[in-house]
């Protein structure tokens, strides 16, 4: 499987999620204060890079800590696990001979091509941006639309 293949394969499962995701981006749009800045789209790979990685939201500003914990595991936007069969949901494996930082960057900018037109608009503004928790991969930002 080739890139392109691999980014296809991936954007159908997101896809296949979109309308619960957006359901929960829209309730952290809402949720959102004064006090929150933006909200960080995190994806976290596992350590072996072979398939499995979650996708969390967290704000980021002066509220952050009380409305990450305030909404809690509503902030986990996809994941995948090994299950009895395979990956759960079924994403593609890594391409073979690709790095564990390929994978990673692959996976980052597919996810920001698909949360980017799930994202809510209006009050309050926030910034948006998918990346990596350890800074692994530079964020992208989403979010922004010409209205």
């Amino acid at each position: 499987m080739g890139a392109v293949e691999y980014r296809d394969a991936l954007r159908a499962v997101l896809d296949a999620m979109s309308p619960s995701v957006a359901d929960r981006l829209s309730t952290l749009h809402r949720a959102a204060t004064a006090g929150a800045d933006g909200v960080l789209i995190d994806v976290f790979l596992d350590q072996d890079a072979e398939g499995p990685f979650g996708v969390w939201a967290r704000f980021e500003g002066a509220d952050s800590f009380t409305l990450d914990r305030r909404l809690g595991d509503l902030r986990e936007l996809f994941s995948v696990i090994w299950g009895e069969e395979g990956w759960e949901p079924p994403v593609p494996a890594r391409p073979a001979g690709w790095s564990r930082d390929q994978l990673e960057d692959a996976i980052v900018e597919v996810v920001a091509e698909w949360i980017d037109p799930l994202l809510p608009r209006g009050a309050p503004d926030l910034r948006w941006e998918v990346g990596t928790p350890d800074g692994g991969t530079d964020p992208i930002q989403v979010g922004i639309h010409d209205d």
